[in-house]
């Protein structure tokens, strides 16, 4: 083949929408991840990993992200104040009280009972009228039979794990009459400490590089408008010995790592047996990725018209 042809092929692959949706599908860890997760809602290591993540979400460092976060989509041009939202994947309520607290109406789609408990707990009650808590999991709602095509104004989906298809993410946007968001993994997750554990047990789940690629070329691919930003961020941890034994249920199980009895002593031996000065550090971190999608735009005269 001619290396005009070659780049020929490849040109036409790159604007095949049927060969990206068929990648990710093929890529994603989709379906099985969905049920990992529901599964992992039952343990008690989920319910450690969850409490500690509301109580980071609502430290001043959590909520500070939360505004950097909510910053850039005002930015955008986004005004909340008076908007009907869909927040999915609402966890115990990060973004959907500082939303309502910006005048926005937030329907809540949370599939823990665990986080809707904590989230209960944590609203204000003056914003108690402007907050609905719906306990399910998204992808298995049906949006037509509950009168929610095109119901919201913002469609918000920070970092949830049913946005690992173009499905789910298509039944995002068709809730939605103005913006989606959408956040995800723009690359590999790293952790320093797990990537050492790994190779102790013997294990090395494939790597998953994120979403962000196939759901930026897919959005291009159906003319949608969108704004995306990417960053890289990075944690830098020090703890005690003790206090990793005790967390390594926890984050073995979050990782996709074994947590039975013989994997937990070998892991348990290697942090001894290494960290023998009583001290852990290690980094997490990675590339993270932000799309607001624009449903609708002003034309020329500015009369507002949907994006196809």
């Amino acid at each position: 083949m001619s290396k005009e042809k070659q780049v020929s092929k490849q040109s036409e692959l790159l604007f095949n929408l049927s060969v990206w949706e068929e990648a990710w599908r093929n890529q994603s860890i989709g379906s099985t991840s969905n049920m990992k997760n529901a599964a992992f809602y039952a343990t008690e290591a989920f319910e450690q990993w969850a409490t500690k993540y509301h109580q980071q979400s609502f430290t001043e460092e959590g909520r500070q992200r939360s505004e950097r976060i909510i910053g850039w989509i005002e930015n955008q041009g986004v005004d909340l104040n008076g908007l009907s939202i869909l927040d999915i994947g609402a966890a115990s309520g990060i973004f959907t009280i500082p939303f309502a607290t910006k005048g926005a109406t937030v329907t809540a789609v949370e599939p823990s009972e665990l986080f809707n408990s904590l989230m209960k707990e944590t609203i204000p009650p003056s914003l108690h009228s402007s907050i609905d808590i719906v306990s399910e999991r998204f992808e298995e709602i049906s949006i037509k039979e509950k009168g929610w095509e095109k119901r919201y104004d913002f469609a918000f989906a920070s970092m949830c794990p049913a946005m690992s298809d173009w499905e789910t993410i298509e039944q995002a946007i068709s809730t939605a009459r103005k913006y989606v968001y959408i956040s995800t993994m723009a690359g590999p997750k790293e952790d320093t400490l797990l990537d050492e554990l790994k190779k102790v047990l013997g294990v090395y789940p494939p790597n998953n590089y994120g979403d962000m690629g196939y759901i930026q070329q897919l959005l291009y691919l159906k003319d949608y408008s969108y704004t995306t930003l990417i960053t890289k961020e990075t944690s830098y941890f020090k703890m005690s010995v003790e206090e990793v034994v005790d967390k390594l249920q926890e984050w073995l199980g979050t990782h996709e790592l074994p947590t039975d009895e013989g994997s937990l002593a070998l892991a348990e031996h290697y942090i001894r047996d290494t960290y023998k000065e009583g001290e852990v550090a290690f980094s997490r971190g990675g590339k993270f990725g932000k799309i607001l999608i624009q449903l609708e735009q002003p034309n020329m005269k500015g009369v507002r018209t949907k994006a196809q």
